[in-house]
């Protein structure tokens, strides 16, 4: 292999970077609402409840494609800002900034939720203990990702946020052979995920070295995001030209992950038959993506100013929404223990879930009216009063719609 730099380009007929791809805003948004979906049907059941382990088999594809989409619009970001060297400008300084941007919201966030834990057992624990533990108790979940069911993603994204430089050089030397790259990091996943699921999944201080919360458990989704990012108009050309092939395989791929669920239950339990990291959920995460990618380009072809704003809007909230619902859900639940109304009943489920999205969306939009923006949400404030298009710099172009009402690949994407 030449040593002689070679330089990343999106593909052709993508422009410089400063615009955006409705449908990639609206994919986000989808998956935001999956994500809340998931754990809005955990919330009322007990966790080995059999009926519980198909529900959360079917929408456990919203972390993988959330990964999967955060390196998309990661790379459709910054490899318009490589240099003739094939490098970023500032490598050292993306490591910096990009960290700050994950990592203080996943520091506070995590001692949000272990102060919701101590208020919970307040009554049941001594509180001495508890109180003189308390740092400690903060660095374990800070190291390991175990402050709340969800904090894991930012764990990932942290460590793809330090190999990010890297990883784009070796996308720049490896040019032409990309399929084999997706094709390796397929056969590493599959094999993770086998030794995941049946050998031993790596606990405790292992789970962020090479457990379920390191770039190595999902690194497939982060590679495949990546690469759709470099040649998104050879993703979207496929899946539009085979939008029959697309639909009919959810119900058929439906229909195989819930046959290998109620196989396992048996000999596995619900928990582990259900668990996300096995190799059947490549193929229905997959299936989803493709799924989901379509309905998004099919949801951004409305041509209602509006719609195509509160798309825009949810997904630059996304990461906020991600990291405040759990905490949203908490209080809905407790509510209803309250009422007396708790129990596994499908309309709890349902009204949590409508709960859940409205008051999550409706506390991040305040939020990002304030100086706690950045640090909750690792958004920058957004202003009250409207800026002049000459003066809008990203956060205004993700609200102007594009005009084409034909988002094939209009303008490309400035998400970060």
């Amino acid at each position: 292999m030449s040593d002689r730099p070679r330089v990343l380009a999106l593909a052709a007929g993508s422009a410089d970077g400063r615009g955006r791809l409705r449908q990639l805003d609206t994919l986000r948004v989808l998956t935001c609402l999956s994500v809340i979906a998931m754990h809005a049907v955990s919330g009322p059941y007990p966790p080995d409840d059999p009926g519980l382990g198909a529900a959360t088999s079917i929408l456990h594809y919203s972390r993988e494609i959330f990964f999967f989409v955060s390196a998309l619009v990661l790379v459709r970001s910054y490899v318009p800002r490589l240099g003739p060297d094939g490098r970023l400008p500032d490598e050292a300084g993306f490591r910096r900034r990009r960290l700050k941007l994950i990592g203080v919201p996943y520091l506070i966030w995590t001692l949000i939720y272990l102060l919701g834990w101590v208020w919970h057992v307040r009554g049941t624990q001594p509180m001495g203990p508890i109180v003189r533990d308390f740092p400690l108790t903060w660095l374990y979940h800070v190291a390991t990702g175990n402050g709340c069911y969800h904090l894991y993603f930012l764990l990932v994204t942290c460590q793809f946020a330090v190999i990010f430089p890297w990883f784009l050089r070796f996308l720049g030397r490896t040019q032409g052979r990309h399929g084999w790259v997706l094709a390796g990091s397929l056969v590493l996943q599959v094999i993770t995920l086998c030794i995941y699921h049946l050998v031993y999944l790596p606990e405790e201080g292992w789970r962020a070295i090479v457990g379920d919360s390191s770039l190595f458990a999902y690194q497939l989704w982060m590679v495949a995001g990546a690469l759709a990012g470099l040649h998104l108009e050879k993703m979207h050309d496929w899946i539009m030209s085979h939008q029959l092939l697309v639909i009919a395989a959810v119900p058929v791929g439906c229909a195989a992950l819930l046959w290998s669920y109620w196989a396992q239950v048996p000999s596995l339990g619900v928990l582990e038959a259900a668990t996300p990291l096995q190799p059947s959920m490549i193929v229905w995460s997959t299936i989803m993506l493709g799924a989901l990618y379509l309905a998004a380009v099919r949801l951004s072809r409305w041509r209602s100013r509006t719609a195509q704003r509160v798309f825009a809007y949810i997904a630059q909230l996304s990461f906020g929404i991600y990291l405040a619902h759990p905490l949203v859900l908490d209080l809905v639940l407790s509510t209803t223990r309250r009422l007396g109304i708790f129990g596994p009943h499908k309309w709890l489920v349902v009204v949590s879930y409508v709960l859940v999205t409205t008051i999550t969306v409706a506390i991040c939009a305040v939020l990002h009216r304030t100086p706690l923006s950045r640090p909750l949400m690792g958004r920058a404030r957004r202003s009250a009063r409207p800026k002049s298009p000459a003066t809008t710099g990203s956060a205004g172009a993700a609200e102007r719609p594009v005009e084409s009402p034909e988002p094939r690949l209009a303008a490309p994407s400035a998400t970060r």
